[in-house]
This record gives C-alpha cells, sequence and structure tokens, in this order.
C-alpha cells in the first residue's frame, strides 16, 4: 500500500512540474510576439527643440508580431490652445525630428480632440515597405500633438517598448 502511494505521489508531482514548464514556456513565447508599453511620457521636452508648455499626455503602445499591427491609445490634457496636428512621425530616434508616416489629425476637429484633454486610439499597419516592424521594436518612430501655440509640436513621446 505504501508503494501504491508513494508512486501515485511521484507521478502527481511529475504532472505538475510538467504542466508548470508548459506553461513557463508559453509565457516566454508570447514576449517573443507581443510587446507592450503603457503610460510613456508626452511632454514638452521630449520635443526636438524642447519647449516649455506644461501639457502632460501619455501613450501606451502594443504590437503583435502575428497582425502586424501596432495599436496606441494617446491621452493628453492642459495642452496651450487648439490641436492642429497629430501625427506619427518615423523613423527618428529620441532628440531628432522627421517627417509623417501616418496623420491622425490633420485639420482642426475641436469635437473630437479637445486641447484641454482628452484621448484617442488608433492603429498603424506594419507594412514592412514603410514600417518596419525592426524599426517599430527599436524605437525609431515618435506620436507628437501640434497646437497653434506649438505648431512644431507641442509633446511628444517615442513609441517603445523598454
Amino acid at each position: 500500500m505504501q508503494r501504491i502511494k508513494l508512486t501515485a505521489l511521484s507521478l502527481i508531482l511529475v504532472a505538475v512540474a510538467i504542466g508548470i514548464a508548459s506553461c513557463e514556456k508559453d509565457a516566454e513565447r508570447k514576449k517573443s510576439v507581443e510587446y507592450m508599453k503603457s503610460g510613456i511620457p508626452m511632454t514638452g521636452a521630449n520635443e526636438t527643440p524642447a519647449n516649455p508648455s506644461t501639457a502632460l499626455g501619455t501613450l501606451d503602445v502594443y504590437y503583435a508580431k502575428n497582425s502586424k499591427v501596432l495599436s496606441y491609445k494617446v491621452t493628453w490634457q492642459g495642452l496651450a490652445d487648439t490641436i492642429v496636428g497629430m501625427h506619427i512621425h518615423g523613423l527618428a530616434p529620441a532628440g531628432y525630428q522627421i517627417g509623417i508616416v501616418q496623420n491622425i489629425l490633420v485639420t482642426k476637429n475641436e469635437p473630437l480632440f479637445p486641447f484641454r484633454g482628452g484621448s484617442y486610439s488608433g492603429t498603424l499597419n506594419v507594412d514592412g515597405v514603410v514600417i518596419k516592424e525592426q524599426d517599430v521594436l527599436n524605437g525609431l518612430y515618435y506620436l507628437n500633438i501640434h497646437t497653434k501655440v506649438y505648431p512644431g509640436g507641442e509633446i511628444r513621446a517615442q513609441i517603445k517598448f523598454q
């Protein structure tokens, strides 16, 4: 009887160990195909050149390799004036400016984009031609909000996953 109990206990321990090892592999695999970062700060200090704006914002980003889609949510508050543009720019590391790769807002649209505070969610297709996956993962794109007072950009955040 003692031998049966020990055998059963051993089998249960082996099954639990295999189950834990399997879950760990799934979690590790998921880390290599899905990337996420929340609360990336958007400030005037991140703009190029930096500006003294007291406006603040955050950027949340999510990228899945299987869908090749970058999802983002930007929130802002306290902008100096009406939003006249919101864009994703690239290829440029922090501290550099470069051209637009996605227009989010190109004209005044106060009801959808109030300058005192708001949020917007969108997606960017990583097509492998214009927007390349490795460049997204290396943090070479940024999102910024342009206002009447700061036409070059009032607040900015680098799209990054570290």
